[in-house]
């Protein structure tokens, strides 16, 4: 390499290093505040029901559902026991970020049967969702 290509190269480092780290900066305020979102989210399901377990939440591209028009998704994941049943119930709730806001989608929960089967969730999941989004405003 030549000793005007050297400089060039570390210039350009520099300048690749700067902007990825304000972009992992912005992905881990992303992070950071569906993170808030979801502890809410979960905090309000356990007061509508018997019991919320193992929680976890992922965030994704949004390539991973392309029919959300959303910049990110955020997918909460935990198991609930309903108030009128003994058994624990698998549920998804998926977020879209979008200009700065997570925006609820749907849910998704997992019916008991012989072989699982995911089906979209009712209302009553977007009523517990709204209410611990409202919260937190």
């Amino acid at each position: 390499m030549t000793r005007l290509w050297r400089p060039r190269m570390l210039v350009l480092a520099l300048l690749l290093s700067l902007g990825s780290s304000s972009f992992a900066d912005g992905q881990e305020s992303i992070r950071h505040s569906f993170q808030s979102l979801a502890g809410q989210v979960v905090a309000e399901f356990q007061r509508a029901t018997d019991g919320i377990r193992k929680p976890h939440f992922d965030i994704r591209r949004r390539d991973t559902f392309p029919d959300v028009n959303a910049e990110m998704v955020g997918m909460l994941k935990f198991e609930m026991k309903p108030k009128d049943e003994a058994g624990w119930h698998p549920v998804v709730c998926v977020f879209g970020y979008r200009e700065g806001r997570w925006r609820f989608v749907k849910a998704f929960h997992e019916l008991p049967s012989d072989r699982p089967t995911w089906t979209e969730a009712g209302s009553w999941y977007e009523e517990i969702v709204a209410r611990a989004m409202n919260s937190s405003q």
